[in-house]
């Protein structure tokens, strides 16, 4: 990776907006590493990929707060059934 403070290394200096690129999609992100030419369909493309990105994301928020509900549910009927068995 080229450092900052050694641009004549092997080494290449990742951004924190390449981590952010790849933390969002690494297939994009590796696409661009590998110079993948864009088309005149790219942009819809990408757009349609942003919105199942964001989709998934709305889906992925829904389960988890479902999951911490159900988990708290289970934990206060088990807290109910100790009381009740003392």
């Amino acid at each position: 990776m080229k450092s900052r403070n050694n641009p004549s290394s092997d080494q290449e200096f990742i951004s924190a907006s390449e981590i952010s690129k790849y933390v969002f999609c690494n297939v994009s992100w590796y696409l661009d590493k590998a110079g993948a030419p864009r088309n005149q369909g790219a942009g819809a493309r990408m757009q349609r990929g942003v919105q199942s990105h964001s989709s998934l994301k709305k889906r992925h928020r829904i389960t988890q707060i479902a999951t911490y509900a159900v988990i708290l549910v289970a934990l206060v009927i088990s807290g109910y059934i100790l009381v009740s068995l003392y």
